[in-house]
């Protein structure tokens, strides 16, 4: 059981450097010390490069392989001492690899980020934590001054905003963080907008600071 000063944490291993299986890893920090146990792994699943947890902490995401190498997630429950996983389901995205993935603030739906294809998904939450088909995908479209690496969009992180109205994904590609606004009660989204990075800047990362405000 994981007391107070002890916290989980969860680990995608994509790739096997030393001879472990892929899949999720849990390990046990110490809030006191800083002191990380052994990863123990405590899901198998094929290239689970990244991981959000849903916003009550019993559901844990990842952005995976699924059977055949096809794109997709995976919804798992998280045990009452935060110790196993159980597998609830999984959805293909049927848009090549997300890169990123994050839930909105109030834990209703799923949201992929596609950097190679330039696009982004949206996948409605059941009660139980388990992923529905994907309600929407849009692809961003545009260039960047740096060719090598901005001949199109690259889609590379989503998030809400504090207010949850609206969904916010930097694009590599194009120098933009574009805005969407949410329609979590339908499964949509529709452009409302963007802003502008330095040219050949590539954002990639995005975050609020906790007033909402910056």
């Amino acid at each position: 059981m994981v007391n107070a000063q002890e916290a989980a944490v969860w680990i995608g291993m994509s790739k096997s450097l030393h001879g472990e299986r892929e899949g999720i890893y849990r390990a046990t920090l110490n809030l006191k010390t800083g002191a990380i146990s052994s990863p123990e792994l405590a899901a198998a699943i094929g290239e689970p490069e990244f991981l959000t947890l849903h916003p009550n902490g019993t559901r844990l995401y990842a952005e995976c392989q699924l059977t055949g190498g096809k794109p997709g997630v995976a919804a798992y429950e998280i045990s009452a001492d935060k110790k196993s996983l159980k597998l609830l389901n999984t959805q293909p995205i049927e848009d090549g690899n997300a890169c990123h993935l994050a839930t909105d603030r109030s834990g209703r739906c799923l949201f992929t980020a596609q950097y190679g294809t330039g696009s982004v998904a949206m996948f409605p939450l059941a009660e139980d934590g388990s992923i529905r088909p994907r309600s929407a995908l849009v692809r961003q479209s545009g260039t960047g001054p740096d060719k090598s690496r901005q001949e199109g969009p690259h889609p590379h992180w989503v998030g809400t905003d504090p207010q949850n109205r609206f969904l916010f994904v930097p694009d590599l590609g194009t120098d933009k963080v574009v805005i969407y606004e949410m329609d979590l009660k339908r499964g949509t989204i529709k452009p409302h907008g963007y802003g502008t990075c330095p040219p050949g800047s590539g954002p990639r990362h995005f975050a609020f600071h906790p007033n909402g405000k910056f």
